[in-house]
């Protein structure tokens, strides 16, 4: 060997190193991103009302929490023990009640870059890690006292479980691929979606795996048993046996949903509309790159599956019981991500496409830091602001006062701020029925007025007025409070309309 070939040789493996090394401190930096996106400003927003009606009932003793895993209607166990378990330790701030989702944020970064990677090589794992760190939709629920940003974790982890698991046919694999996977049923009812994409791969290239259906249908066995439980309250849902609140949708629509969510989350409809074009041409472009990747093992129809089942899935539930609601398919998300990561890896490999993929890549940063800066790190209301509600109220509130809630089921804000500020124990707070049950009319509302506001000279109607006019559209309960006094003062912040009413004569049943 010449010394020429030994110099280009060494130099060859010089730039290899350096590449490497270059890979790994641009994954450093974009966790490092990921982190920050996420751990930072926790308690900038109020909690809403569905992130303080969980905390509430974490609240309840444990045994009560416990029967969660037994409870019909519940979307899973887990995490509301978890986080039952953890505010014990750590409070019920908001940075400590929506720690734990931001943490589960943090996690699945390292997760979809070792599942792209197995899948897609390095290249396409550091670009979708990246798509995953800046993603406005995943930064959300990062920063929501809810059990979403942990699904899409376990989604990860169980789907990156069973693809070493069949490329090494290894039992501790095949038994992680079941202990997530398990996790993943108890911690949203959802999740089976993403189980049935899996189990549609399986079937599909059953031959190709013949050597390993006997530990893979062990596993769905192992998989069946902890499922039941949860799967029979899913089965009364499906059959229609059940009452949900989520309305009904169109398939276009639902496609409309997910593509907009998936890309810039909220946001102006222009750069929506642009954001969710760009993509989804890149999703379907990664489907081709991953088939050309890696075409024996038919990675592209996995992912592409753990896409579409969830989705779809979701719509023909929402045909028999509607249950569609986008969050529910955010484990989505992460494979969708890989798939126009595929795309754009597959791109930068081509002399001809590279600059196209360099242009896209901008326009995809650009798309997500828009809705980043003005949504998930604004300082203005996004969420409900039931904090700037009840403090307005804990600054001007006197002894005797009462307060009612409309809808009644929104009292858990209430029960979550008066134990977080001590100004409002000395306010009697008190849940007002719905107009809307049949056996609910204008004599059981006053009945409740008189029997738990007695008393009171002054009385604060604190209303979400959007939910207020499906529960009361006659303004039953704002016209006997005006009837019976004069609205003194009026404070409305986002999603939270708080009046004060000065009662003619104090409430009394005699």
């Amino acid at each position: 060997m010449t010394t020429a070939t030994q110099s280009k040789i060494r130099a060859v493996s010089d730039l290899r190193d350096y590449a490497t090394i270059a890979h790994y401190v641009a994954l450093s930096a974009i966790f490092l991103i990921g982190a920050w996106l996420r751990l930072t400003a926790l308690n900038r927003q109020s909690l809403w009302f569905d992130e303080a009606d969980v905390v509430v009932r974490a609240l309840q003793p444990l045994g009560q929490v416990m029967e969660t895993f037994v409870a019909p209607g519940e979307n899973g166990p887990i995490y509301n023990i978890m986080l039952a378990l953890w505010i014990r330790m750590a409070g019920i701030s908001e940075i400590a009640v929506r720690l734990p989702s931001a943490v589960f944020g943090v996690i699945a970064l390292p997760l979809i870059y070792l599942l792209a990677r197995r899948i897609a090589g390095s290249t396409v794992a550091l670009i979708a890690t990246a798509l995953l760190a800046i993603s406005p939709y995943h930064i959300w629920y990062s920063q929501e006292a809810k059990m979403y940003t942990m699904v899409v974790a376990l989604a990860l982890g169980s789907t990156w479980a069973l693809v070493t698991a069949l490329e090494r046919n290894e039992r501790w694999w095949w038994v992680a691929y079941a202990v997530v996977t398990t996790l993943m049923f108890y911690t949203h009812v959802a999740t089976i979606l993403v189980f049935g994409a899996q189990f549609l791969y399986a079937v599909a290239t059953w031959r190709q795996w013949s050597s390993r259906r006997r530990p893979w249908i062990i596993a769905i066995g192992v998989l069946t048993l902890p499922y039941i439980p949860i799967g029979l309250w899913a089965m009364r849902v499906i059959g229609g046996q059940a009452d949900t609140w989520h309305p009904a949708v169109t398939l276009w629509s639902a496609l409309e949903t997910f593509a907009v969510k998936f890309a810039v989350d909220r946001y102006d409809d222009d750069i929506r509309i642009w954001a969710s074009i760009l993509y989804a041409v890149l999703a379907v472009a990664g489907i081709a790159g991953l088939a050309y990747w890696r075409r024996r093992e038919k990675w592209w129809l996995l992912v592409a599956l753990l896409v579409v089942v969830p989705v779809i899935g979701l719509w023909l539930v929402s045909l028999q019981q509607s249950v569609f609601s986008d969050r529910y398919g955010i484990v989505a998300l992460p494979f969708y991500l890989i798939l126009v990561s595929a795309a754009l890896g597959w791109m930068l490999r081509r002399q001809y496409a590279w600059s196209l993929a360099v242009v896209a890549m901008i326009f995809l940063v650009s798309f997500a830091w828009a809705p980043i800066r003005d949504v998930n790190r604004t300082e203005s209301a996004e969420k409900e602001d039931w904090r700037s509600a009840y403090a307005w109220v804990a600054d001007r509130h006197e002894p005797g006062d009462a307060l009612v809630v409309m809808p009644g089921y929104l009292i858990t804000t209430w029960e979550y701020h008066q134990q977080r500020d001590g100004r409002l124990d000395a306010i009697h707070g008190f849940p007002m029925g719905s107009f809307t049950i049949d056996w609910f009319d204008e004599s059981d509302m006053t009945h409740i007025m008189y029997e738990e506001a007695e008393g009171a000279e002054r009385i604060w109607l604190v209303q979400s007025p959007e939910r207020a006019e499906a529960d009361d559209p006659d303004l039953h309960l704002e016209s006997w409070l005006e009837s019976e006094g004069d609205a003194v003062a009026e404070h409305e912040v986002n999603g939270v309309q708080v009046t004060l009413f000065e009662l003619d004569e104090p409430l009394s049943r005699w």
